[in-house]
């Protein structure tokens, strides 16, 4: 499996390209350009489009906070003290195990059929599969994603709605008590 990770791609640029690339202002405005690390010169005979940019530095810090402290880790604790100190570690390392797969393999699936310089820019998860598995599989998954979208969101309904009432009846319960 060939395995794209940001220090091994940066290095085949030279250090101009990459102080470019590192060097934008953290404004909200930026330039139309292409990132150095998207282009190929093995195939210089296709144009592609430029990849238009509208994150900043900013956005980035926010989806990256909100990927790795997200309520999965407000639930860690629980989860471990139901698991217990050995299945609860070692079901994490699993895990963890399995997401670096899936990343590598969504990294492979960026560009098609190469990995590094292929012809095709895949741009979304629904078009990945579309290519390796076909059009029906494009189907299920979407069904598939669609379910576990709607379920997260009935979880997320189901428990702020728990904590509310809790904290309701918790205010009720305190405002009742009498003092001393």
């Amino acid at each position: 499996m060939h395995q794209v990770y940001p220090f091994v791609i940066l290095e085949k640029y030279n250090t101009t390209e990459l102080d470019n690339f590192q060097g934008r202002d953290m404004g909200g405005e930026e330039e139309d350009q292409e990132s150095p690390l998207l282009g190929c010169s093995s195939q210089p005979d296709e144009p592609e489009e430029p990849l238009k940019r509208t994150g900043t530095i900013w956005t980035s810090i926010a989806y990256i906070i909100t990927g790795v402290i997200g309520a999965g880790v407000l639930s860690l604790a629980w989860t471990v003290a139901q698991l217990g100190w050995i299945a609860g570690p070692l079901l994490m390392i699993v895990f963890a195990g399995i997401t670096i797969i899936s990343t590598n393999l969504l990294c492979d699936c960026y560009r098609h059929p190469d990995p590094e310089c292929g012809p095709a820019r895949i741009r979304s998860y629904m078009e990945a599969v579309k290519v390796y598995l076909g059009e029906k599989s494009q189907k299920v998954s979407g069904v598939i994603v669609l379910e576990g979208l709607w379920g997260g969101a009935a979880a997320y309904v189901i428990t702020a709605a728990t904590s509310m009432s809790a904290s309701l009846q918790l205010a009720l319960v305190r405002s009742n008590a009498k003092p001393g």
